[in-house]
């Protein structure tokens, strides 16, 4: 399979988007953009293809309870 890019905006709490910011600059593949300084994030995903970018976005919804929603802007291989 190809490797998959995905843009997404990455939906926090109120006032949880600085603090999950510096969580996901931990994450390997996935890189900031910017933000609203509130609770939105702009980010790239990278992975080895669509069932890891899908198991990465699920494993960061499960253990960041601020994390509200990943959703995608643009999907490319």
């Amino acid at each position: 399979m190809s490797p998959v890019v995905a843009g997404v905006v990455i939906e926090t709490v109120p006032g949880a988007a600085p603090a999950v910011a510096g969580a996901l600059l931990r994450v390997p593949g996935l890189t900031l953009q910017g933000g609203d300084g509130s609770c939105r994030l702009a980010a790239v995903i990278e992975a080895g293809d669509g069932t890891a970018l899908e198991e990465l976005t699920e494993r960061l919804l499960r253990e960041d309870e601020r994390i509200l929603g990943i959703f995608p802007t643009f999907v490319g291989t």
